[in-house]
């Protein structure tokens, strides 16, 4: 399964080459970068017309999961490029499509939350915040119960900036993060369920991925669903 890309700003011509990229790979979802420079410009917003006019193509051919880089500004970019706030135009104007937060907003997190409680077709990626789970671990207890607060354990995807490190340490990590006692009352416990749901099942039901039974959900939380352990990290070879 591979995702593509697009640039609005490439207008009739980019549009035409998108078309083609989706015949040839199938591709099911896109990632954007609304703040990288091309010529003059310093990016665009997904509520600009030529942004809308390729989003209504996602639409129409089928490429349902727009993934957008919405996180810390990396320089020389401008800070307000990342800004989520076109994410709320997006979403509004484009249910058919899911619109998958990178990042989750960061810094920018209560206007994220903000945004997707509104919007059910909006997610949060958990890359950028995950790996405070090693630096900062309130920090990340804080934020994932934010997420999970506004949004629910059901739109929040796994991600690990796997280009930077091996994922295997995050993981294992995750897998045994508890939130710690004094925050329990306000952000409640992580559930081995809830941490299914983050760490793939979610991401498989946007993608319409066949998921084998050992890891579903519990039948208690949703009946029909297999009963499992806690899943198990592959070794790295």
């Amino acid at each position: 399964m591979v995702n593509g890309a697009f640039d609005p700003r490439l207008g009739e011509p980019g549009l035409e080459e998108f078309e083609r990229l989706v015949e040839r790979w199938g591709l099911k979802g896109v990632k954007l970068y609304t703040a990288e420079w091309k010529g003059a410009s310093r990016g665009y917003k997904l509520s600009d017309p030529w942004a809308r006019r390729y989003l209504e193509k996602c639409a129409e051919l089928g490429v349902r999961n727009i993934h957008v880089h919405k996180g810390p500004t990396i320089w020389p970019l401008n800070r307000d490029a990342f800004d989520v706030a076109d994410i709320d135009d997006a979403a509004t104007n484009f249910p058919e499509l899911n619109f998958i937060v990178e990042h989750c907003g960061l810094p920018r997190l209560e206007d994220f939350c903000w945004i997707g409680v509104q919007e059910p077709n909006v997610y949060g990626g958990l890359a950028v915040a995950m790996p405070f789970i090693f630096t900062r671990p309130r920090y990340f207890a804080q934020v994932l119960g934010e997420l999970l607060y506004w949004l629910g354990e059901d739109r929040l995807l796994w991600a690990s900036d796997y280009a930077i490190w091996h994922p295997k340490w995050l993981v294992e990590q995750f897998v045994d993060f508890a939130i710690p006692e004094d925050m329990v009352s306000e952000y409640g416990q992580l559930t081995p369920d809830t941490k299914r749901k983050i760490l793939g099942l979610n991401a498989a039901r946007l993608y319409n991925l066949d998921v084998p039974a050992p890891v579903s959900v519990s039948s208690d939380a949703h009946p029909g669903l297999e009963v499992s352990e806690r899943p198990e990290v592959a070794p790295v070879p």
